[in-house]
């Protein structure tokens, strides 16, 4: 996936318009310049995948880019005393383009601008609609920017990435994705945090298995796992982890965004609290400086 500047657009139709605003005869050099050396750029940019990838019209751009180029070359370049191809700038002595000069321009402009126009008919283009509160890119882009900023160092990597990969999804209505991501970022996030909490550096078999184990963590953990976090866990597998499991669960749009916060809440709790654990103050006190701010 590639975000697209879409200025590029109407970059390349305003370029390509002036190229037909020149006429066909006896058309100043002056006026011939800028039009010309823009869109032989704006013709090498689409060649080159910007801001989309060519298919069936490249054949035509190619051939334009080209028949510009030739134009630059013949009127608005030549060789210097050392043998270098130099800008000739046009002045009021310049001969004008003739019609035998501008004739295979407009032509490849013309072929190019039908093929064009049919390809973009058929272009995969989409617009994201908003989902609720959320800004569109940082949910395709940076999902993770949910997190407070003073807790990112300790949620893991693999959390991370993740949430980002459930945020995209969410963006793009693949709800069930998101879903699976929303419950791999959590339970990678469980896992540090059932580390901390029993001193065991162990995968257990799936949720079940780390929510008993954080119900009775034993001496060895340096977190004693909170009733909060526990009953989160506990809800999110009943209400969600365990039916996305199954194929022909589906999730609805409210159903992944009930989700996505739910995930959120967890994932920060149990940041949180690991924080506070660095911090050397409790989660209690940590909710009333939290509050008082």
């Amino acid at each position: 996936m590639e975000r697209i500047n879409q200025f590029e657009f109407y970059d390349l139709g305003q370029t390509l318009e002036r190229l037909k605003t020149l006429g066909e005869d006896n058309i100043a050099a002056s006026a011939a310049f800028s039009p010309v050396i823009s869109g032989e750029r704006v013709m090498m940019a689409l060649i080159g995948g910007k801001p989309i990838e060519l298919g069936v019209s490249r054949a035509a751009a190619v051939k334009l880019q080209r028949e510009l180029a030739e134009v630059k070359e013949e009127h608005f370049r030549r060789d210097g005393e050392d043998g270098s191809r130099k800008w000739k700038f046009p002045d009021s002595e310049t001969p004008p383009l003739r019609s035998w000069d501008w004739h295979s321009v407009a032509t490849a402009l013309k072929s190019f601008e039908t093929v064009f126009q049919e390809e973009m008919r058929e272009a995969a283009t989409y617009r994201v609609p908003s989902r609720g509160i959320f800004d569109t890119a940082k949910l395709v882009d940076a999902a993770d920017c949910a997190f407070p900023p003073e807790l990112l160092p300790v949620i893991p990597q693999k959390t991370r990435d993740d949430w980002k990969a459930a945020g995209r999804c969410l963006a793009f209505n693949l709800l069930s994705a998101s879903g699976f991501h929303v419950a791999r970022a959590v339970e990678a996030m469980v896992e540090a945090y059932y580390t901390l909490s029993t001193g065991k550096q162990k995968t257990l078999n799936g949720w079940n298995d780390y929510i008993k184990a954080l119900e009775s963590p034993g001496i060895n953990g340096a977190l004693i796992p909170s009733e909060k976090v526990i009953s989160e866990l506990k809800q999110m597998k009943d209400d969600y982890r365990n039916p996305l499991v199954h194929p022909r669960v589906v999730l609805s749009e409210p159903d992944a965004r009930m989700l996505f916060a739910n995930g959120e809440s967890v994932i920060i709790a149990m940041a949180q609290e690991i924080w506070a654990l660095q911090a050397k103050i409790t989660p209690n006190a940590l909710l009333a400086v939290t509050a008082a701010e």
